[in-house]
């Protein structure tokens, strides 16, 4: 190689060495960049992150001193023994008792009501005055009209019901309602015969079964193992009429079925295939002429009376006679005091006859006297023409209507305990009963819901109108292990309570599974996995503005053990987060 050759060489070599040490210097460059670029990223995110962190514990530390007062302190309880019960809670407005409307009879003008709502009366005091002149007219037209009742029983003791109770149709007695000395009226009102009679010959049986067809022969056993004939009468809809004979088996009595080769169908209660029901509606059962199965033919005495000389319009008469006797001692009774008295102490609850009305009333009335009109006096009773003057009570109970849930009605009973609360009065509890259930459902917004009423002493300030509410006792166990609900915590499948607490770390320990019992707002049944002494640890249940429960705020620090809500506990006894699972 000559000279020029070689220095082009080496002048090529050097050209590329210093390339080559370009690019690395450039290389270094770029990853130096990133490496500071890389830095910056993850210096800004530790310090967001750091910024979150103080953050939380910033908010944590403002929240546990901003609501401090919310939160509630780690409580103990020791399991003891004591009652449980469950109530039916509701209110309502007090109402009086026994209230009586007070009336004068038709005809007695009215001339001054002298008391008002609100007053208290004593027996005999004067209610109001009237005009003498009307009761006088009064007096004679009772007496007129009980002198033509009198007639008319007169005429009315001719009228009698049969002595005899007997079957137009021939048929089997199956039914006996009516024994001796039975009130015939109230056999009736209770069973709607006095007895039944089979017509045709049968007794049946309905059977669901898709296994039988019309006119196939089964066997019957009855309950004594007594084997009868039936004939399949009908099918319909997969329900088969069985018949057998009338003579023997009972009204009701239970019998199983078979095919003819054995193969059992199912059973059931006999009926009356083709019933006749025996009818009366006066007297007394001297003597049953029949017996339960016999035959009887058309025309036989099934039941023979006694008491039947009076027939029920004879009775009529002398149910009026008696009402129009009563209206003329109250007549007598005006008459001698001239005035209407107080019948009772009591307290006027209000004054229902209206002076201006009736004067109003009686103006038009005498107008329409030329007319085939007529109008009624204000206060009057248009369906027995008394004139309503005052209702009265005794002023010794109120009662106070409260509404039931439909969960809740068919626990209450009537003579419970209830208790009852009248905050306008006092802060005293009054102890009432339950004297009524009313099982008429009303609906309102898709909830059905049922009314009972609870009746009490009345106390000194209790008017009606005034906001009573009321907790009656439904359901209750003596001497059961018990708990504060918030201690209660529970899963889906469990239940549990924490046995321990440890304050420096601020958890809860020992979590002990329990069966439970009873429950209400307060308290829960242990059944099982406690014993009397044992010690359950629990925060209270309160409630902050954010809408989220405060069970133990401080243990937010640890969140790799969530142990410490479950001081969380909530109404109806549904517990916190399980801690340790």
């Amino acid at each position: 190689m000559d000279y020029e050759g070689a220095v082009n060489v080496n002048e090529q070599n050097e050209h590329s060495e210093r390339s080559e040490r370009l690019f690395d210097e450039l290389s270094k460059k770029k990853k130096q960049k990133k490496r500071k670029t890389l830095s910056r990223v993850l210096i800004v995110l530790a310090l967001v992150l750091a910024a979150g962190v103080a953050g939380f514990y910033l908010l944590r530390n403002y929240v546990n001193r901003e609501f401090a007062s919310s939160v509630g302190d780690v409580l103990s309880y020791e399991v003891t023994t004591g009652q449980i019960y469950t109530t039916v809670s509701g209110s309502g407005t007090l109402e009086e008792v026994d209230l009586e409307t007070l009336t004068v009879p038709e005809g007695v003008e009215i001339d001054e009501v002298l008391v008002e709502a609100g007053d208290t009366v004593s027996q005999g005091d004067l209610l109001a005055t009237v005009e003498m002149a009307t009761v006088m007219t009064a007096l004679s037209d009772v007496q007129d009209a009980i002198d033509d009742l009198d007639d008319d029983i007169a005429a009315a003791k001719d009228d009698t019901v049969s002595s005899y109770v007997t079957t137009g149709i021939g048929g089997r007695v199956k039914i006996l309602y009516a024994q001796k000395e039975d009130d015939v009226a109230a056999c009736m009102a209770e069973n709607g015969a006095l007895a039944v009679l089979s017509l045709d010959g049968y007794m049946a049986l309905d059977l669901e079964t898709e296994a039988l067809s019309q006119g196939e022969e089964v066997l019957v056993y009855r309950a004594d193992g007594t084997e009868l004939t039936g004939t399949v009468d009908t099918v319909s809809r997969g329900t088969a009429t069985i018949l057998v004979t009338d003579d023997g088996p009972a009204y009701d009595e239970e019998v199983t079925v078979k095919t003819s080769q054995g193969e059992d169908l199912g059973g059931g209660k006999l009926y009356i295939h083709n019933p006749l029901s025996i009818t009366g509606y006066a007297g007394t059962i001297r003597n049953v002429s029949v017996s339960e199965n016999a035959y009887v033919y058309a025309g036989s005495t099934v039941f023979t009376l006694t008491d039947t000389s009076l027939s029920a319009n004879y009775d009529s008469l002398l149910r009026s006679r008696q009402e129009k006797e009563e209206e003329l001692l109250q007549l007598l009774t005006i008459y001698r005091d001239k005035a209407v008295l107080a019948p009772m102490d009591g307290l006027i609850s209000t004054v229902i006859y209206d002076e201006d009305a009736e004067d109003t009333a009686s103006a038009a009335s005498t107008a329409s006297a030329y007319s085939d009109a007529s109008t009624a006096s204000a206060g009057t009773n248009a369906e027995d023409a008394e004139t309503e003057l005052l209702t009265i009570c005794p002023n010794q109970q109120v009662c106070v209507t409260i509404s039931v849930d439909e969960t809740d009605i068919l626990s209450l009973q009537l003579d419970q305990q209830a208790q009852v609360e009248v905050g306008s009065v006092s802060d005293e509890t009054f102890t009432g009963v339950v004297t009524q259930i009313h099982k008429e459902a009303s609906t309102s917004s898709g909830v059905t819901a049922y009314s009972a009423e609870i009746t009490l002493d009345k106390a000194e300030g209790m008017l009606a109108g005034m906001t009573a509410d009321v907790e009656v006792r439904i359901e209750g166990v003596e001497n059961a292990l018990i708990i504060p609900l918030d201690a209660l915590h529970q899963t889906r499948d469990s239940a549990y309570v924490y046995t321990g607490y440890d304050e420096q770390t601020q958890q809860y320990t020992g979590m002990a599974d329990v069966t439970v019992g009873m429950q209400n707002d307060s308290y829960v049944e242990i059944l099982s996995g406690l014993k009397a002494g044992d010690t359950v640890y629990y925060t209270e249940s309160q409630s902050n503005p954010f809408g989220f429960p405060f069970g133990n705020m401080g243990n937010m620090g640890n969140m790799g053990n969530m142990g410490g809500m479950g001081g969380q506990g909530g109404q109806g006894g549904q517990g916190g987060m399980p801690g340790g699972r």
